[in-house]
């Protein structure tokens, strides 16, 4: 709709009421002035506002207050009322698990057909295949995926062998939505408790297969080097630092000849794996990514005076040029919201608005501009481009103590000053750790 609005198609539009029109106030108010701005007008019914006419702004933004405020206090009341069916066990799962179905009283049953794939994938993990294996074998054999998804992939096959309630067991909080607008959902990480139903329903794998395959899971991460978030923590210098600039896949670690003596190391792109049609770009071998970071090297060394110099000049010029901008953005909004808070005052003073309502959106207010202080404060401290510049210090740093021209790659000083590298089908481009590529 803005987008027919900026080609001069809509003239205005009419809204039932404020709550319909955006979900926070910031969003409301933006969207109306760019509107504005556009000659095109808003028409609330509800409240019968023009957002054309005079002090409608003013009333806009209490109102949309109120409703943010509203929503905000319907969405706590629904949190409330769900934790109190995780309490008294009496929580009906809305989204069933792949292999389960629900009777018509909403208990969890074995569903045969899909349960018969549960089996399969826990049975081959247990018989020694990885993730990804069984992921593509479900692929080949077309297998139907989960919730008509395209294709099985090694995430959500890790996903199934951690599912407990499999073993009859369901967990629930695992997902929580912030309490404030916009409204994210997110994964449960600790931040709040999971309740954990024992026997709750027919099991598809038995308790002790279950188990085992955690443990195996478990020494497979370590092994591989992967943190409880999932992430890899690097088994080789090039892990997860190798990035298709065609496709934005990441680049996986293969041994080619394997046995023999020209038995080489190469990094493909994972989707060229998968599907050479999805990305063209073939494998590099790994002496050839050495070769060039040495020839890259080489060359930021003889000239890191010319080149990382007048880098860091600009940076600090940035640097404060960013934080005035940023600084009086933030200016700006206090001084709105002050406002705003001046406006509410008026408001019930002239009996517009209940006590109690006013006390609510005025703490509100009040948070709000406490917030922005702290973060205009923390702007004048510390801005984006510290990092930047600390990082580009560190190389100079880094140059200043291998000064002499490097013959033989070393992944020490690859790991100290490479972020990332981009390969597509004739260059290889690295990025430094201060974002120069």
């Amino acid at each position: 709709m803005i987008d027919e609005c900026e080609k001069g198609n809509i003239d205005m539009i009419i809204t039932k009421s404020i709550t319909r029109f955006a979900r926070n106030t910031i969003d409301s108010i933006k969207t109306l002035r760019k509107l504005k701005n556009l000659g095109v007008s808003v028409f609330f019914g509800k409240e019968n506002i023009n957002s054309m006419s005079e002090q409608s702004e003013q009333m806009i933004t209490i109102l949309s207050s109120i409703a943010q405020g509203e929503s905000e206090n319907i969405s706590t009341n629904t949190r409330w009322r769900i934790l109190k069916k995780f309490l008294d066990g009496t929580y009906i799962v809305p989204c069933v698990a792949y292999g389960y179905t629900k009777d018509e009283e909403g208990e969890l049953i074995i569903e045969d057909t899909k349960s018969i794939i549960i089996q399969r994938i826990f049975d081959e993990y247990l018989n020694g295949k990885g993730s990804y294996s069984i992921a593509k074998t479900l692929n080949k054999d077309n297998i139907p995926t989960i919730r008509s998804a395209e294709k099985w992939n090694d995430g959500v096959v890790k996903e199934i062998l951690q599912n407990s309630i499999y073993m009859g067991m369901l967990t629930l909080q695992k997902t929580y939505t912030t309490e404030t607008l916009p409204f994210i959902k997110k994964k449960n990480k600790g931040e709040l408790p999971q309740y954990s139903i024992k026997c709750n329903h027919q099991p598809i794998i038995s308790e002790e297969n279950f188990n085992a395959v955690q443990e195996i899971y478990e020494y497979r991460r370590k092994q591989a080097k992967i943190d409880n978030s999932g992430k890899n923590l690097n088994r080789y210098e090039f892990s997860s630092k190798i990035i298709c600039k065609e496709c934005g896949g990441t680049f996986r670690r293969q041994k080619i000849y394997i046995g023999k003596p020209y038995e080489k190391i190469q990094w493909c792109c994972k989707t060229h794996i998968e599907n050479k049609d999805l990305c063209s770009v073939k494998s590099v071998r790994e002496d050839i990514v050495k070769d060039a970071y040495l020839t890259m090297w080489n060359k930021l060394v003889s000239n890191y005076k010319e080149i990382l110099y007048p880098l860091l000049e600009s940076l600090n010029q940035l640097k404060l040029t960013q934080n005035h901008l940023e600084v009086d953005e933030l200016n700006n909004r206090i001084l709105e919201l002050t406002e705003q808070s001046l406006i509410l005052h008026r408001v019930t003073e002239k009996g517009y608005m209940d006590s109690a309502l006013f006390i609510s959106e005025q703490t509100s207010l009040n948070i709000q501009i406490e917030e922005h202080k702290r973060k205009r404060n923390l702007l004048i401290q510390n801005n984006d481009y510290e990092k930047q510049i600390g990082n580009t210090q560190q190389l100079i740093q880094i140059i200043k103590s291998n000064y002499l021209i490097q013959n033989n790659y070393q992944e020490q000083l690859f790991t100290a000053t490479i972020e990332t590298i981009y390969i597509n089908e004739n260059k290889i481009i690295f990025e430094l750790i201060n974002g120069l590529n």
